[in-house]
């Protein structure tokens, strides 16, 4: 038996996995492509199923006892394999069909049940974001290593009223929480980016605050995790209680979380 690789090791890995997904998504970007709808009415382009096959491939051969779980073509509930990579080909593919700059590939690695590795690869955005534990959070151009950017901390903002609050599917934030509205007029700035963005402007203290009313599958969520949690912020679920990698979730530089939480609840302002 081998030994296990280390979270570094394995941040390498999926930094280097990003690197292919880039090439593969960059050759599509902005080009005509057939594009398919899925079952559950969201879409697929065949740069989502190009770069899952490849990465698959990939993990599978660096590194066979372990599973995969993906957005195209799903992972084995049953299996009992320690470590687990976690996939979205292409996270945002609404604006990647439409030539808007804002979608990305997004690679966890989950072993024992905790994730342990996020990659969050924007190459339209020019702008990749990762973190492991321990590790810390960083941010950095696309097509650089794991080590090799800038490392990002959340804001030390305290107050509401200071901060800039983020959404993603707005009707459906708008829906989840009855403090929802009376949050957003209170807070300093309101935009409403979607997919990934969001949370990772929080880990790197360019907002402070990131809803998310629909319900997030775990390749939507998982990378961003330890992304936002190494840079000092705090992810939960829609009540505020212990985030189960999936379903709608409320990000915040930990300063602003149980006020956030409060407020979203229909507590009045303090």
């Amino acid at each position: 038996m081998t030994a296990a690789p280390l979270t570094a090791d394995l941040l390498a890995f999926a930094v280097s996995l990003a690197d292919a997904a880039d090439a593969i998504s960059m050759r599509h970007y902005r080009t005509e492509h057939a594009v398919e709808r899925k079952d559950d009415g969201t879409f697929v382009t065949p740069a989502d199923r190009e770069i899952e096959v490849l990465l698959r491939e990939r993990v599978a051969e660096a590194y066979p006892d372990h599973a995969v779980l993906g957005e195209e073509q799903g992972g084995d509930a049953a299996t009992d394999a320690e470590v687990r990579w976690i996939i979205d080909p292409i996270d945002g593919t609404h604006n990647f069909m439409r030539g808007v700059p804002i979608w990305a590939t997004l690679i966890a690695v989950e072993r024992g049940g905790s994730i342990e590795v996020g990659v969050v690869s924007a190459p339209a955005l020019g702008t990749r974001w990762w973190a492991g534990r321990g590790l810390g959070a960083y941010r950095g151009a696309t097509g650089g290593r794991a080590g090799s950017g800038e490392r990002i901390h959340v804001s030390a903002t305290a107050t509401l009223a200071e901060a800039q609050v983020m959404c993603g599917d707005i009707v459906s934030t708008l829906d989840r929480w009855p403090g929802t509205q009376a949050l957003l007029w209170d807070a300093w700035r309101v935009r409403a980016p979607g997919d990934f963005w969001g949370f990772c402007l929080v880990a790197e203290g360019a907002a402070e605050v990131m809803l998310e009313g629909a319900h997030l599958y775990p390749w939507d969520l998982a990378p961003l995790i330890p992304i936002v949690e190494e840079a000092g912020g705090r992810l939960t679920d829609a009540e505020g209680g212990p985030l189960e990698g999936a379903g709608p979730v409320i990000a915040s530089n930990g300063r602003l979380h149980d006020e956030v939480v409060r407020r979203l609840a229909g507590g009045s302002a303090t």
